[in-house]
């Protein structure tokens, strides 16, 4: 799993950037191109709307073609709708290229966590799924280091600063999708460098625990589809990704109205990320020590929601920025421990549908977030209001978290 888990990390965290750095192209972009703040988050959720629709028919594509040819055609593809955002004119052809990129990144997610199902054993799922989300907080982190000498590449061949910033950070995706049909094996008993003895207990392993679960409790595709505490895990996600990609999307613009000049925005927007990263690690390790899902997911979504609604009353800078980063790191602790429940219910197809539809419905919230926050900062001038709103949503995923049954009862001791 260790010589894998480099290359999942690597493609989610090119896939992040390119997913969130329209956030720093924002601040010089949304004026070249005629953008107001709710055409902005508009063009912010249609990302999601391709990536809801797409999320489901992707993971089944992959469960029967495979990752290693999978996954390469989808990162393949967003590459090169990252890099077509530098050559947008307008609104509309920005709503479409975002809506493409959703389209291609859609199957990735829920691939990985498929792929981390058919090579970690329970044991180590979580810390696995905690060193595979870090790459989230420290994309962003990297990502705002980097913007910032990419955006002063303005005039550079006749492209504006923003420009760059979608070439450069969208050929090292396309390379990787070319080299990751080589890198990746079917599965473990496909891998050339563990030895016989390695791939017969590893395998033996994860067949023992998948036939625990299904003694427990067996999901066809159509089971995982359809059972409640997999809508429930979903429904919660929403209130999540609202907080999340409203907060992503937006923070750039938030900190630069907190007065921070817009060359020192990306270096202070890197903060809560750094802060999210060592938060995640930490409480991961401790919930799979403990072997428990619930109340370590149930405890940071509500940090997570009183940080943000707090931020609502605050006005010192400084006090809006410890409670964005206390909301910002509840939100990463909740995700890194909660995708451990519905990973230890579903095997097989079923875990490939069922985590498909939690991702797809979970990000119906990613939507609503960014088009939320730029319509009420269309409205009123500010962010307050929004961001007490998105508070709400990891309040409401706390109270799911703690009322569900433990999935425990599926993790093989």
């Amino acid at each position: 799993m260790w010589r894998i888990l480099p290359l999942l990390f690597a493609a989610y965290f090119v896939a992040y950037i390119d997913r969130v750095n329209v956030g720093f192209a924002a601040l010089t972009m949304n004026a070249d191109l005629g953008l107001n703040s709710e055409q902005y988050g508009l063009a912010g959720g249609l990302f999601f709307v391709g990536y809801v629709a797409f999320s489901v028919p992707s993971n089944l594509v992959l469960a029967r073609l495979g990752a290693r040819v999978w996954i390469p055609l989808i990162t393949t593809l967003w590459g090169i709708a990252s890099l077509l955002n530098a050559f947008v004119v307008g609104p509309h052809s920005f709503y479409l290229v975002r809506f493409i990129l959703g389209v291609g990144e859609a199957g990735l997610y829920p691939g990985l966590l498929y792929i981390l199902t058919m090579w970690a054993p329970e044991r180590y799922r979580v810390r696995m799924l905690m060193l595979l989300i870090l790459s989230t907080p420290f994309s962003i982190m990297v990502g705002s280091l980097i913007s910032q000498p990419i955006l002063l590449m303005d005039g550079i061949a006749g492209l504006r600063g923003w420009q760059w910033l979608f070439v450069l950070q969208a050929l090292p995706t396309i390379a990787l999708g070319l080299c990751f049909r080589f890198a990746l094996p079917e599965g473990p008993s496909a891998a050339p460098w563990l030895p016989q003895s390695e791939k017969a207990w590893l395998v033996a392993q994860l067949d023992s625990e998948r036939q625990h679960r299904e003694s427990v409790q067996r999901f066809s595709v159509a089971g995982a589809l359809t059972n409640g505490t997999v809508w429930l895990i979903a429904l919660a996600g929403v209130g999540i990704n609202a907080a999340a990609y409203g907060l992503i999307l937006f923070l750039p613009q938030m900190i630069h109205q907190l007065g921070v000049s817009a060359a020192m925005t990306p270096l202070v927007n890197a903060v809560p990320f750094a802060a999210a990263a060592v938060a995640m690690a930490l409480w991961s390790i401790r919930s799979d020590r403990r072997r428990e899902r619930n109340w370590h997911a149930a405890i940071p979504a509500a940090i997570s929601g009183l940080g943000l609604v707090a931020c609502a009353v605050l006005r010192d800078p400084v006090a809006i920025m410890v409670a964005l980063t206390l909301g910002i790191s509840g939100v990463f602790c909740y995700v890194a421990v909660f995708w451990a429940v519905p990973s230890a219910m579903l095997s097989g197809p079923a875990a490939a549908a069922g985590l498909a539809l939690i991702n797809a419905v979970s990000n119906l919230g990613s939507f609503v977030g960014p088009y939320m926050v730029g319509w009420v900062r269309q409205v009123t001038g500010n962010y307050s209001l929004a961001i007490m709103a998105l508070g709400l949503g990891p309040l409401a995923a706390s109270i799911v978290a703690a009322s569900l049954r433990s999935a425990r009862k599926f993790e093989q001791d």
